[in-house]
């Protein structure tokens, strides 16, 4: 396959062959139109200084036009000839000798005041164009001019411009290959350097070089911003990606080793069965929480491929009010509140939101003191719905939020609270699969309120009635 170089090169070529050929043929017809027109001119001008000479002697015969009178209108490369009505020459040029111009066109009927007809003959191997005009006198047709001019300087005027313009093809082929050439070598340098830097950056496996550009910014220099911001997205990705994995193998190390030792424990007292229940009790407790990180993990790994939740429509008051009966029963040493809950329809994931809620309000249980009220308020603002979950515990500090959504970050969670550490990433892909935003806000002393922000829906008409007498 051809290289672009030879492609660019091959269609500036063309496109300059095609424009010359086609600027050719138009300037070489209208030339030869023209110059054949002049032609036409010049001898219907000799032909009128003729038939004017002729009508200044009312008196004399056609017949009586000597030859010399006939040269008196002679010029190199023209002929003369003058015929009575019925066709016969009484009088030629010298330059015609023996021959005679053709007179057909008489007993054709041909002639007559008003057809001036032109035709193109062959005289001593010579092309001549033939002017046949009628002679007049008082209203009839006495007979004929006939004027001939060789077209021989005509053809060869043509013949030399045709080599001309062949030439001149011919020339253009030549500089145009070796300036299309070099135009496109010009132009496809900057490709060509941008691609060796960018083999260079492969090869080298080194994600920290960059393509080194210093033209202007046109579309090569965004080519080359373009691919540098794509080699500072892999970067990202993959140092990203390997502080994740290592994080990930740290959290596991950890839980497994606890198993390993609580595996040791039941080997080594297999006759203590306090001791025994209490690693049982421990395998079992460390088992649930690797299973929840591996869930986790999974569903970031999910993410990060391009899975999209399926929403559909719903009733998040429902949904809220749910979790809250669910939460006054599985945490009973604090006390849920739900203050505030708006009707509220929404396209959403009912598993998924349940999920996120659930979190939200584990994570305020952790940090709050034990009996402080835990606070859930769902409100309609704007096109909008809000559901705040509050509490009053310790708070964070503004390094910790700025940490907040880092994978595996657990800020100072009491150490009989196991958790991933993952929880707040999942919350937040998940609010943004629903085309929300989930905020955190915290003081120390104070608490911390997390703010989950969606966009509402139309209800169904009659929807709320229905509802209502359920």
């Amino acid at each position: 396959m051809l290289s672009l170089r030879w492609r660019l090169t091959l269609w500036h070529i063309g496109l300059t062959i095609v424009s010359l050929i086609i600027f050719s043929i138009v300037s070489y017809e209208i030339l030869s139109i023209s110059l054949r027109d002049e032609i036409d001119r010049t001898l219907l001008e000799r032909a009128n200084h003729v038939a004017d000479a002729i009508a200044v002697l009312p008196n004399r015969p056609i017949e009586g036009i000597t030859t010399d009178r006939t040269d008196e209108f002679r010029s190199p490369g023209v002929y003369l000839q003058i015929t009575n009505a019925s066709g016969e020459v009484v009088s030629h040029s010298y330059n015609l000798g023996t021959q005679k111009l053709p007179v057909d066109f008489i007993n054709d009927g041909q002639l007559s005041n008003n057809n001036i007809p032109y035709r193109t003959i062959s005289i001593s191997n010579q092309s001549v164009r033939l002017l046949h005009q009628p002679l007049i006198r008082d209203g009839e047709v006495i007979g004929t001019v006939q004027v001939g001019q060789s077209l021989a300087n005509l053809e060869s005027t043509l013949n030399r411009l045709r080599m001309i313009y062949m030439g001149g093809i011919l020339v253009v082929i030549i500089l145009g290959f070796g300036g299309g050439w070099v135009l496109a070598s010009i132009g496809l340098r900057p490709v060509a350097n941008i691609t060796q830097s960018a083999g260079d950056i492969v090869r080298a496996e080194d994600l920290l070089a960059r393509v080194k550009y210093s033209g202007p910014q046109d579309e090569i220099g965004q080519l080359a911003k373009t691919f540098n911001d794509m080699l500072d997205r892999l970067q990202s990705l993959f140092e990203g990606q390997r502080r994740f994995l290592a994080e990930a193998a740290h959290e596991l190390r950890t839980p497994l080793a606890v198993m390993i030792g609580n595996i040791d424990l039941l080997a080594r007292y297999q006759g203590d069965q306090v001791r025994r229940a209490e690693a049982i009790a421990a395998l079992q407790r460390i088992g649930k929480h690797i299973s929840r990180l591996i869930d986790d993990l999974l569903l970031l790994a999910q993410a990060d491929a391009g899975w999209r939740l399926q929403l559909e429509p719903m009733w998040l008051d429902d949904l809220l009010l749910e979790v809250y009966e669910t939460s006054r029963s599985s945490w009973s040493n604090n006390q849920v509140e739900l203050i505030a809950c708006e009707p509220s329809y929404i396209l959403g994931d009912p598993d998924r939101l349940r999920q996120v809620f659930l979190n939200l309000i584990d994570n305020a249980i952790k940090f709050s003191l034990p009996h402080t009220p835990i606070t859930l308020a769902l409100r309609c603002q704007n096109n909008r719905v809000v559901v705040q979950i509050s509490d009053q515990g310790s708070g964070m500090s503004v390094e910790s939020l700025e940490r907040l959504f880092q994978p595996f970050f657990r800020g100072t969670a009491p150490p009989n609270f196991l958790g991933t550490g993952l929880g707040l990433v999942i919350a937040r892909w998940i609010i943004h699969e629903h085309k929300g935003d989930l905020t955190i806000e915290s003081q120390i002393g104070i608490g911390t309120i997390a703010t989950i922000d969606l966009p509402s829906q139309i209800s169904p008409i009659g929807s709320d009635s229905l509802r209502g007498g359920m």
